[in-house]
């Protein structure tokens, strides 16, 4: 069990999300490397329901809810202000908090923001043109606007494969396998399809 003071402890070691913010929307040099760690701290305050990026609401453990949602796509933003697709770090830290999240409270937006994003990184990452992070990222913008049916690296399909494998039968899993082509091992259902426009 966790004293007082090494719980105090624990939360002065983790920056204010404030302070996150603004490291991310300052930074010159490994912006993406800030903004992974960045979605990291959201991903550990997600696991437990207490931490620097839940203080002062109700949060419940394993949740993803809009306020999370809201967090990670300006994280996202603010660290493609310069041009910069979706790295395989940004993309590894929402894979986890997918993961981790069982309990989504935020109207699906989450798992569009998560495709959106894992698309993004594929396809820059196998040498494709793809939009600023503002516009793929905005929930308005449908995914088939901008993402394209391409050839994936063999280094990037197989990264992206495991982490599909990893996910299990989740939607947003079905949903990204579908848009790269790569293997899944469900199909996407209807409802599925449904779930992720919502």
């Amino acid at each position: 069990m966790r004293t007082y003071e090494s719980a105090q402890s624990l939360e002065s070691e983790q920056p204010s999300i404030a302070d996150m913010i603004a490291e991310v929307a300052s930074a010159k040099s490994d912006v993406t490397l800030r903004s992974a760690a960045a979605l990291r701290q959201v991903c550990r305050d997600v696991i437990t329901g207490e931490g620097s990026t839940v203080v002062g609401r109700v949060h419940f453990s394993r949740s993803v809810d809009d306020y999370d949602t809201a967090l990670c796509a300006l994280i996202l933003l603010l660290a493609g202000r310069a041009g910069a697709a979706v790295s395989r770090a940004e993309a590894d830290a929402m894979f986890d908090i997918g993961a981790m999240a069982g309990d989504r409270r935020d109207r699906g937006r989450f798992d569009d923001l998560l495709v959106k994003a894992v698309v993004h990184h594929v396809m820059a990452a196998s040498g494709c043109d793809v939009p600023s992070r503002e516009i793929a990222l905005a929930p308005v913008t449908a995914m088939n606007r901008w993402a394209l049916p391409i050839k994936i690296k063999t280094e990037v399909r197989s990264w992206l494969e495991q982490r599909l494998r990893d996910m299990s039968r989740g939607a947003a899993a079905r949903a990204i396998a579908k848009a790269m082509g790569v293997e899944t091992p469900t199909e996407l259902s209807v409802g599925d399809i449904f779930d992720i426009a919502a």
